[in-house]
């Protein structure tokens, strides 16, 4: 299969003895393995200020984890609307993919892994101009909670979301701000030779509250692996353990990213709408319809 003319135009996949293209993801990046030693992910030039803060950001990561991409070259593309960056290759399979040939005890200690990678993670802190958490949050959940009153969905659901996040929202306030992954799931988390090798799509990166990371745990990881998921919330909090003041936070953004995840969902049709109505009902299901704070699959301690 021949490559996309744009590598051409890139001189590391012109050096490489070896390119192969990457097609898997939601991603709308040209991304290239050269040589299986690096990614090169191809993007248009007018996100470049986003990238660039991305790229920094990934380089200033490196200090804290070595399961992470090395960040090594950033560059427009000549004579081209395009611009690229080059990370370290790190092999494997995603996590979805790998957690079938697990045991449960792999299962468990790969998530261990890669919880307590994320808590590494968290240690870069934001920017000290950048806006309080609470502010951010809640106006985003403010324009999610209005999309949400457009959608084919029960009445008494959007209620019961509605009455549980404006209760709980004070929550949210005084909250650090620290480096989000913000897609933090198995698809993202790499796994080779049966062990957690690495995070990788740093594209959603933001800043905010540390405890967001991990909103999307009951929403994707649960259903793959329960106890890759208890393992990432065991590792996470391996120095202090998940008290009540975590899964009150938890609970709360769970239901945050239920009312955004219907909205996003409509956006991409009625297809992908109803799958993200069924996993929100089973998120409701493992919260008791948010009369518990920890969720059913992580189970009592």
């Amino acid at each position: 299969m021949s490559l996309h003319p744009i590598a051409k135009e890139i001189p590391i996949l012109k050096q490489a003895a070896q390119v192969r293209f990457l097609s898997k993801g939601f991603s709308s990046d040209l991304k290239f393995v050269a040589d299986d030693a690096y990614l090169v992910r191809v993007f248009p030039a007018e996100d470049i200020k986003r990238r660039r803060d991305e790229f920094d950001t990934i380089r200033a990561l490196n200090h804290f984890s070595e399961y992470v991409p090395k960040a090594i070259h950033f560059e427009r593309v000549e004579g081209t609307d395009k611009s690229y960056m080059v990370l370290t290759y790190l092999p494997g399979k995603d996590g979805e993919e790998a957690m079938i040939d697990l045991t449960e005890k792999e299962q468990y200690t790969a998530g261990v892994e890669a919880g307590r990678t994320l808590n590494n993670l968290h240690h870069l802190k934001a920017p000290d101009d950048y806006p309080a958490w609470s502010e951010v949050k809640r106006k985003k959940n403010d324009r999610y909670l209005q999309g949400l009153e457009d959608l084919p969905v029960e009445s008494k659901l959007k209620k019961l979301l509605r009455d549980y996040i404006k209760a709980n929202e004070i929550l949210l306030h005084g909250r650090p701000n620290t480096f989000q992954h913000d897609d933090f799931h198995p698809t993202n988390l790499l796994i080779h030779n049966r062990q957690f090798a690495g995070i990788i799509d740093f594209g959603r990166m933001d800043w905010g509250d540390p405890v967001h990371d991990l909103h999307k745990l009951g929403f994707f990881s649960s259903r793959i692996s329960v106890p890759f998921t208890k393992g990432i919330v065991d590792g996470y909090h391996e120095r202090t353990g998940a008290g009540d003041s975590f899964w009150e936070l938890y609970a709360l953004y769970s239901a945050m990213h239920i009312v955004s995840s219907l909205v996003w969902g409509m956006r991409f049709g009625l297809e992908m709408f109803k799958k993200m109505e069924a996993f929100s009902y089973d998120v409701l299901a493992d919260h008791d319809d948010f009369k518990r704070i920890r969720p059913i699959w992580y189970g009592e301690v």
